[in-house]
């Protein structure tokens, strides 16, 4: 969905996305950590703050003449869609490292899967309740992403193949809902998710290289 509306929040003017995410950002770090205790939850924490991080400072490689011109603009302004994405591709290479170093076994690996993926189903519904849009587009996305992560939260346990399916599920979804949506299939959440169902479907289907890692 499109970023219609904006809220004032003391001096700022903050757009529905950003509301979004931290909605979402506290919905699914409150699920995880019910599902998978303290210990796992911490790690969505973490995966959040690196995000949020190299978002901000990636200012600095997509726009370094202006950090030159004015250092205290790297407080004020983010690197936008590309440092959104430098930010998801540190978590990627950050989860690979922990991987092969065997500091997150096979439950901290499924609970950075869930997390990611609740984060965007709830950014998905949040972002249909705080903007404007046609109806038959915001009640599909509601029911749909609603009913999928229901779907993902029951059978995210089960054992056999059932990750790797549920990966490939979660990029269906968006992409059938991308193709409602007035920005298309060109839009950074799509992008995420298909960066993210791809990223945990490869590491599921080369679990066995990883040893008792994953």
């Amino acid at each position: 969905m499109p970023v219609t509306k904006f809220f004032i929040i003391g001096s700022l003017s903050v757009p529905s996305s950003w509301i979004a995410l931290i909605v979402a950002f506290a919905i699914a770090y409150s699920a995880v950590r019910f599902r998978f205790g303290k210990k796992h939850a911490e790690l969505i924490g973490d995966a959040f703050f690196y995000l949020v991080v190299v978002w901000k400072l990636s200012i600095i490689i997509t726009d370094f003449g202006s950090i030159l011109r004015s250092p205290l603009a790297v407080i004020y302004f983010h690197g936008g869609a590309v440092g959104f994405y430098l930010g998801l591709l540190f978590i990627g290479g950050k989860v690979l490292w922990d991987l092969k170093k065997g500091r997150l076994g096979a439950e901290g690996f499924l609970a950075l899967f869930t997390g990611a993926v609740l984060v965007q189903a709830v950014f998905q519904v949040m972002m249909v309740l705080l903007n404007e849009g046609e109806i038959i587009a915001q009640v599909t996305i509601v029911v749909v992403f609603t009913v999928f992560a229901v779907f993902f939260w029951m059978n995210i346990r089960k054992t056999g193949n059932w990750p790797l399916q549920l990966a490939w599920v979660f990029m269906a979804v968006h992409i059938f809902v991308a193709a409602i949506q007035p920005e298309g299939f060109i839009q950074t959440p799509l992008i995420s998710t298909l960066f993210i169902g791809l990223f945990f479907s490869v590491m599921y289907a080369r679990k066995l290289d990883w040893g008792e890692s994953l």
